[in-house]
């Protein structure tokens, strides 16, 4: 069979694309299976390849990937507006397109949404957490952030500012990868770690950065507040790794960037984390989440405050995070777009099992 072939039945392009949405749905049923034979085999190898090739090229290849893909996609929209009496061909042009880029996909990075949770990986207890945990976990954010910050400027008061330029932050990203050995064994070469070329585009979207899939670039958003950028770096890399789950990353980009020996990296690392329990307190408590903003020093307030005036700048009247919700949902992430929270869940396991 032919798949690039014009000239087939509509029937036979409709059947391409039962298999191939049925073999994704599958994939969903045999985690074991995806995390032996893919994310602990065929993957690696695919992620070195692509991270060799392309970590030498100073520009995001991957964003040129998207622009010209966008284009050729525009394209055939228009062929099928301009033929619209006769547009069978070029609809048929569309589904093979369409069904290359969803297999090029999950292939190169997409089926590491199905692979085995990284809370049994580490096996950690993945049992929803009660208030007195949230808590827990919330106050000791708190603690660890306030400390670094007086650390770092000697001064509640002052936002902390981060001395590094972007390609220093970046350069100095995966050595935290290097210090959670102990923890989880994960090993990190051919490091390829990029600013968007898109970083305005996707500031409108409120994105901090992504990795793209297809070549395996970590792409970093250059205009966002730099205080985060390590964190948001370590982030990607946890994709770049394989783990495609937001809070699975989130969690991930916490632990390399805490454990980081550098002190800007770990206060990067923990004002995220601290975020994410202060968004989980005000749903719980608002009350609560008052009294917990009031124990931040001054300097985390500004730094927090970096973040919204971000926002507020490149706000968009488009909500974009909504498809990004359909597409996480698509790939067995259930609460969509609110699963960056849920790495509170890992967090609170994480720090329960090894509060001694």
């Amino acid at each position: 069979m032919n798949l690039f072939s014009f000239h087939k039945p509509v029937s036979t392009h409709f059947k391409y694309w039962i298999v191939t949405l049925f073999a994704i749905k599958v994939a969903g049923y045999f985690p074991e299976f995806i995390e032996i034979f893919y994310a602990q085999k065929l993957y690696p190898f695919i992620a070195v390849v692509n991270r060799f090739t392309y970590k030498s090229i100073p520009f995001s290849v991957g964003d040129i990937f998207y622009f010209f893909g966008v284009l050729y996609l525009i394209y055939l929209m228009f062929l099928i507006i301009k033929n619209i009496k006769k547009p069978l061909i070029s609809l048929l042009k569309l589904s093979v397109y369409l069904l290359l880029v969803v297999w090029i996909f999950y292939l190169s990075w997409g089926f590491n949404y199905f692979r085995m949770p990284l809370a049994k990986q580490m096996n950690l207890t993945n049992q929803k957490y009660n208030a007195e945990q949230l808590k827990e976990i919330t106050q000791l954010m708190i603690n660890k952030t306030n400390r670094l910050q007086i650390i770092i400027t000697k001064n509640d008061t002052l936002a902390v500012e981060i001395p590094y330029s972007i390609e220093q932050i970046m350069e100095k990203a995966p050595e935290g990868y290097q210090n959670i050995q102990d923890i989880i064994a994960l090993k990190y070469p051919q490091a390829c770690i990029k600013t968007s070329l898109l970083s305005k585009q996707i500031s409108y979207m409120g994105v901090s950065g992504y990795l793209n899939p297809f070549t395996g670039e970590a792409q970093i958003n250059r205009l966002f507040p730099k205080v985060f950028l390590p964190g948001i770096t370590t982030h990607e890399m946890a994709h770049q790794l394989g783990f495609a789950p937001e809070n699975e990353a989130c969690f991930l980009g916490y632990l390399a960037s805490t454990r980081h020996p550098d002190p800007y990296f770990q206060y990067s690392g923990y004002i995220d984390a601290l975020r994410y329990c202060l968004i989980e307190i005000r749903k719980y408590d608002k009350n609560l989440y008052k009294e917990y903003m009031h124990q931040l020093h001054r300097g985390i307030m500004k730094n927090f405050s970096e973040a919204r005036q971000f926002s507020e700048k490149y706000k968009f009247p488009i909500d974009f995070s909504q498809s990004y919700d359909i597409y996480l949902k698509m790939n067995k992430q259930a609460s969509g777009i609110h699963s960056y929270n849920e790495v509170v869940h890992l967090l609170i396991a994480y720090h329960l099992q090894n509060r001694n």
